[in-house]
């Protein structure tokens, strides 16, 4: 029924999709476009969020120039009024309300004129995330992530074919990696300029996916779109994404082996494990013969690891987070209450690190504000995991990848705090065990 109710709704977006596309060129259809997601997001009231979902991997686009101001947060302003002036369930605690006025109080005293706008974003997507959560139990965590999914590929394919779309290339910057050996090869990176930041979404909608297998809550084309998320975040020559994919694979893996050991030996479980084991041992094998994996071997030092730096193993990063390490520890009051949100580089580079970006703009203080809001939207500790530890995989790849790249200022980064709440939240229908 669900997925009746959802190929009834999806041609809408779909056609606002396709307008925004032919807006590239025509910029009337662009408007037309938005405002058709716009009456989505309207009229879908709680299940608005879907659209946003949808939209969000288009984002870049939704502009009517490269670098102008996205078309995006109209989407959000839409869906925030709605649910406020006209949802029941839209109420806010006095916690998340006095958490929220904190954060605001702390960042007007260490800001100027030209920050505000930040914290003007910020608080505007904690609202968005507070009133999502707050109706939780109206949004169909699986049903939310088939139409992330389904814009990340539709995005990646649009990205791939770009010079074959009127408009789309200006868009786009392509970005390229030269090796040690001087080799130099191109890094796809869909509809979005940054490959980092494509292959973030790839990252949590991939976890959230083996999380719904790992639970015997999949259909039977889960499988196929884990491939194909896998197979564009590959082409992107990301390490941290390479990296952190192999990481919850692992962590996936671990999980299972541990309920086999809890479990009594069935014969039929055995045998159709040790069929998944034997395919992707061949999948492992084939892939390893593919030019895009050689590639990550030469990057990660494969063959020379002795002889490569701490810097050469993290493509740089960490000559970055020395520099900005010595600026957080460098005066007291930083250390404690940051520099607030003006600080766009240091040394003319970014921290390359959410965790680092979080320190350095609000200091110790300002960072356990900030936490003790997040604590007061998505309500965590208040989620029973017991059983389903599974949940965790797409919070668990946020926070690896977090190590990694900025976050904190991007829309992106609520979305995904959006999906690992509600798939933490997710017990229902679950197939549970009762070992934690």
């Amino acid at each position: 029924m669900m997925i009746k109710k959802s190929a009834e709704t999806f041609w809408v977006l779909a056609l606002a999709l396709a307008l925004i596309v032919v807006g590239l060129t025509f910029k009337p259809f662009l408007i037309i476009g938005v405002m058709i997601a716009s009456g989505y997001v309207f009229f879908m009231g709680t299940e608005g969020i879907y659209g946003l979902f949808f939209m969000l991997p288009f984002s870049p686009i939704l502009k009517s120039s490269p670098g102008g101001i996205t078309f995006f947060n109209v989407l959000i302003a839409v869906f925030i009024l709605r649910m406020v002036l006209f949802d029941e369930k839209s109420k806010v605690s006095i916690y998340q309300i006095l958490s929220m006025l904190v954060l605001i109080i702390f960042s007007l005293l260490n800001i100027n004129n030209a920050a505000l706008i930040k914290l003007f974003d910020l608080l505007i997507y904690f609202v968005l995330a507070i009133l999502v959560m707050n109706a939780q139990e109206s949004i169909d965590a699986r049903k939310l992530l088939m139409f992330f999914v389904a814009a990340i590929l539709i995005a990646s394919v649009l990205g791939y074919f770009s010079d074959f779309v009127p408009g789309l290339s200006t868009f786009i910057r392509e970005t390229r990696i030269k090796l040690d050996d001087g080799d130099i090869f191109g890094r796809f990176s869909g509809i979005q300029t940054n490959p980092n930041f494509y292959t973030m979404d790839i990252t949590i909608a991939v976890a959230a996916l083996l999380y719904m297998i790992g639970m015997k809550k999949q259909q039977w084309y889960d499988y196929l779109l884990v491939t194909l998320l896998l197979g564009f975040g590959f082409l992107s020559l990301s390490l941290s994404f390479f990296l952190t994919v192999g990481a919850i694979f692992s962590l996936y893996f671990i999980y299972k082996l541990f309920l086999i050991t809890k479990l009594s030996f069935d014969l039929k479980a055995f045998i159709r494990g040790m069929t998944v084991i034997l395919l992707i041992l061949i999948i492992i094998s084939q892939v390893m013969n593919i030019p895009y994996f050689d590639i990550y071997l030469r990057r990660l030092g494969v063959g020379s690891f002795v002889d490569q730096s701490l810097s050469d193993l993290t493509t740089g990063r960490s000559d970055i987070w020395s520099d900005y390490l010595n600026l957080f520890i460098s005066d007291w009051r930083i250390f404690l209450f940051g520099v607030g949100y003006s600080l766009e580089n240091y040394n003319l580079r970014q921290a390359h690190s959410y965790f680092l970006e979080l320190f350095i703009h609000l200091g110790i203080v300002g960072s356990i504000i900030y936490l003790n809001l997040l604590n007061a939207v998505f309500k965590p500790f208040t989620m029973n995991i017991r059983g389903r530890m599974l949940c965790l995989l797409p919070l668990a790849a946020l926070l690896i990848r977090g190590f990694g790249i900025n976050l904190l200022f991007r829309e992106n980064f609520i979305f995904y705090l959006i999906i690992c709440a509600l798939v933490m939240a997710d017990d229902k229908g679950a197939s549970l065990n009762p070992y934690p």
